[in-house]
């Protein structure tokens, strides 16, 4: 019952938060119209802070250490290609990493105030998983990112990630990457399976679970380098950090 309490707490605060975010920064992004062409920053970040100020109150957040944080946000426009563990990893992204786009296929983010607004402020672009129309349509908004010197996150599994074990890469990140010429900046997240996993929106714990979010060297495509080559040399890397840094996960 305590683990249910708690995650109807971390929920509903979040909600709370978030309706208080659209309040506030909605605003500013029809005003920011005036003056910039990319009136989104604004928008998302207004939103950041509400996120940074959820991890603070929520209870079972420990420490939350970040390798390499020189590198991010250093390397506009780019791809970040980022492991999955469970559904806070793209908000506690989205306290690190500044001017980007990502897809999501959360039935939260279908919701009206959640998404009607973050299509084209936050930067979200609801996917339905097997609608190939609206993947390609949301592959189109991540090209005009980078054209523009956006970034775009994308967690290249598609799914969320129990094991230290990475599963097939799709291919989206790579296509826009080689396509764009643009760097993947691979991302190492762990310890936020450990608070909530896959299957479950009840949490795992009821102590404080520290978090370690990595961000290592840019990888460039190569000239003539395929994506698919591409994409095998990024999950290479990623899984060869894993393998060297982290314990097998049962």
């Amino acid at each position: 019952m305590k683990k249910i309490a708690i995650s109807a707490y971390v929920y509903g605060l979040f909600i709370l938060l978030m309706i208080f975010a659209m309040l506030s920064a909605y605003p500013v992004y029809l005003l920011s119209h005036i003056w910039s062409k990319k009136p989104r920053i604004y928008f998302q970040k207004i939103v950041q802070q509400y996120f940074r100020l959820f991890y603070k109150m929520m209870p079972l957040l420990g420490k939350v250490k970040i390798v390499n944080p020189q590198i991010a946000n250093s390397f506009h426009p780019c791809v970040y290609a980022s492991t999955h563990q469970s559904s806070i990893d793209y908000t506690l992204l989205a306290t690190i990493i500044d001017d980007y786009v990502t897809p999501s296929n959360h039935f939260i983010s279908d919701f009206a105030l959640f998404m009607r607004v973050p299509r084209n402020a936050l930067g979200i672009y609801y996917i339905p998983k097997g609608k190939i129309s609206e993947v390609d349509a949301g592959y189109k908004n991540f090209n005009k990112a980078l054209k523009i010197n956006s970034s775009v996150i994308i967690f290249p599994e598609g799914t969320r990630n129990p094991t230290n074990e990475l599963k097939p890469f799709k291919s989206g990140a790579f296509r826009l990457a080689t396509q764009q010429s643009v760097p993947i900046v691979p991302i190492i997240i762990s310890g936020t399976g450990k608070i909530v996993s896959k299957g479950s929106n009840v949490t795992k714990t009821l102590d404080k679970k520290d978090v370690t979010v990595t961000f290592l060297e840019p990888i460039y495509p190569k000239e003539g380098e395929t994506f698919l080559e591409f994409r095998r040399k990024v999950k290479a890397t990623m899984q060869e950090y894993i393998d060297n840094n982290y314990p097998p996960v049962s």
